[in-house]
This record gives C-alpha cells, structure tokens and sequence, in this order.
C-alpha cells in the first residue's frame, strides 16, 4: 500500500476566503490580448524573407552592374589596361549582392545597426570570397567549355552556340556561378556569428547561383547585340541576384524548427526564425528580437531556450512582465500556438512538426 495520504477537499476549503481571494488576484494580473489584426496578402508577401532576399539580391547585382559596365569594352578585352573592370566584374557582383542581402534583414526589423554591421561584414565577404573563387570558378567554366568544343562543333566567331555545345556550356556557367555566388549568401551568418545563418546562406547561394548560372547564357543569347551584350549582362546578373535571395529565403523556411509571428505590434505580420539559444527579445538594438517604439519592454525583456527542441520563455525580472496566453509567468515551456504578450506587442509561437 502506498505511503502517500490522499488529498481530500471540504465544501469549507473550495469555498475559503482564501481560495477566492487566490482567483481574484490571478485574474488581475492577467493581461488582455492585444488585438491582432488579419494583415493583408500584400504585407505578409513583403515581410517574407524570400521575396526581400529576392528584391536584395536583384538590386545588389544591378548596382555592380552599373558600377563597371560603363568601363567593360569587349572589343579589347585583352588589352592590360582594359582587363581588370573585367577582373572585378565578378567579385564585385558577389559582394555587392552580400552587403544588399546582409542590410535587408536589419532593414525590415527597422534595425539600423545591425543592417550596418551585416551589410559591411556582407560587402567585404563577397568582395573577398568572390575574388578568391575567381580562379576555381573560372578553371571549372573553362574546362566545360573545352569539353563543349570537342564533343560538338564549335561556334564561329560572333556566333551562338547550339545543341549540346550550348548546354555543356550552360552547365559550366551555372557550376561557376554555382561557386562564384558561395560568398554572397555567408556574409550575414558571419555577422551574426550564428551557424545555422551561415549554412542557410551557403546552400541557399550555391542553389540559386546554379539556377541563375543555368540563365545567363540564354539571357545573354535573347538579349544580346552584334556590338554590345550590356543589356544582357545587366538583366543575366539581376537574375542570378534575386535567385540566390530567393533560395537563401526558401532554405530558412525549410530548415526552420521553430519561430514567432509578430501578430500586433510594430512588424505585425513579421516572422521570425529562432536561431539563437537563449533568443533575446527587447527594445536594445542588440537583441535578436528587437522591438522599438514600446516603453513597456525592456532593453533585455524575454529569453527564449532551446531545451533539446523543446523551447522555454523566461521572464528577465521586468517589472512590467512576459504573459503567455494571458498569465503572466518565470519561466514556461512554450506549445505551438501559444500567445506571448510583450508590452503591447503580440508573438505567436509555432513549431515544426518532426516527421
């Protein structure tokens, strides 16, 4: 027989002073949701981080576009003093999509500082990175487009390739921008010095680097004069810009285990990824959840842990409180859908389901 007593209640212990007194207290310190409003299609597109990676990434190419093609002349190409626009063409398309898709992050959460830090540390990343996978990059292209030439006809000068000579020669193009654009996607992860970031940033570039490579010579085909390929040039590297975005975007929603939806307050309709462990929410810059325009949260508010894929909020001591689904609380493992109030801003948590 057990050793344990049984807890027996009375009519007189439910019906205490104190047990009233208990539930009155509890039911002041709950606090009412904020309102979340339903936002529109077009909002919930902008705040997606494909679609801005995107957007990033196009516009990062076409500014180094526009940066060196006034000084590219094709006819003399060869020349010394006219190789090195050619020489910087490349890594200067990588770093500037890094520092455009570092800054684009830091902007959308109204984050000056760490949109500064990430687009820097993105710029010089791909500037370097670009400029070391220059030559594997270019031995790789170079050897498909021997490989092209000896197993089909080569292309007379000033004519396009075709058949299977265009598409080894595609497929060279698409594996040196496979390597060329390895550097734009790292430089964020770097700045954030998070890993996960990092890896997300390498497989998302080395995706959409293939793709756009895969693009560029029939771009450059379509669009391309007998005196200048400019124009084709221009739209093959915003090409290439907004599908590294876009796959760096789609390789953090895949990989993602678990985030938050800001559902009211001032990114309402804003997710973000849980990384980090803890992840610090509060109104410093710093934090990995910053949230401003708020006096109620604090610089340092909330920390969300990892307990081996089971995630728990606690409080920082603030005064003004963390509540999930309105109570307020210390510390509490968090389930998918849970609300957490934060001053008057609204988080919703979900997690992903392992399958």
């Amino acid at each position: 027989m057990s050793g344990h007593n049984p807890i027996r209640l009375t009519g007189d212990d439910l019906f205490s002073p104190k047990v009233e007194s208990y539930l009155q207290e509890q039911a002041a310190l709950r606090r009412d949701m904020p309102e979340a409003l339903t936002q529109p299609l077009l909002i919930r597109v902008i705040y997606s981080s494909y679609f801005y990676l995107s957007i990033a990434g196009c516009a990062g190419a076409v500014c180094a576009w526009a940066l060196v093609e006034p000084h590219l002349n094709e006819g003399q190409l060869m020349v010394r003093q006219n190789l090195l626009p050619w020489l910087i063409l490349f890594p200067l398309v990588s770093g500037f999509i890094g520092m455009f898709l570092g800054a684009a992050e830091g902007l959308m959460c109204r984050n000056i500082l760490r949109a500064l830090v990430s687009s820097s540390v993105g710029l010089g990343i791909g500037i370097l990175g670009g400029a070391i996978a220059l030559f594997p990059a270019g031995i790789v292209i170079g050897l498909m487009t021997s490989i092209a030439d000896s197993v089909s006809k080569p292309p007379a000068i000033g004519e396009f390739p075709k058949g299977i000579n265009l598409l080894i020669r595609m497929m060279g193009r698409a594996c040196y921008w496979a390597l060329a654009a390895i550097p734009a996607g790292l430089g964020q992860g770097i700045a954030l010095r998070e890993k996960k970031v990092v890896v997300n940033g390498l497989l998302g570039a080395v995706l959409g680097g293939l793709a756009g490579g895969l693009l560029f010579d029939p771009i450059y085909f379509m669009l391309s004069k007998p005196d200048t390929a400019a124009v084709s040039r221009g739209v093959g590297f915003g090409a290439i810009g907004i599908l590294v975005g876009l796959f760096i975007g789609f390789v953090e929603q895949w990989t993602k285990t678990a985030w938050l939806l800001m559902k009211a307050g001032p990114l309402s309709g804003k997710q973000f990824v849980l990384y980090r462990d803890p992840t610090v929410i509060g109104s410093a810059p710093k934090a990995d959840i910053y949230i401003f325009k708020d006096p109620d949260i604090e610089p340092r508010h909330a920390l969300i842990h990892n307990r081996g894929g089971r995630f728990e909020i606690e409080d920082c001591g603030t005064k003004d409180g963390t509540y999930v689904n309105g109570v307020p609380v210390t510390k509490r493992i968090l389930q998918a859908g849970d609300q957490i109030v934060i001053g008057k801003t609204l988080l919703e948590f979900s997690l992903k389901e392992n399958r």
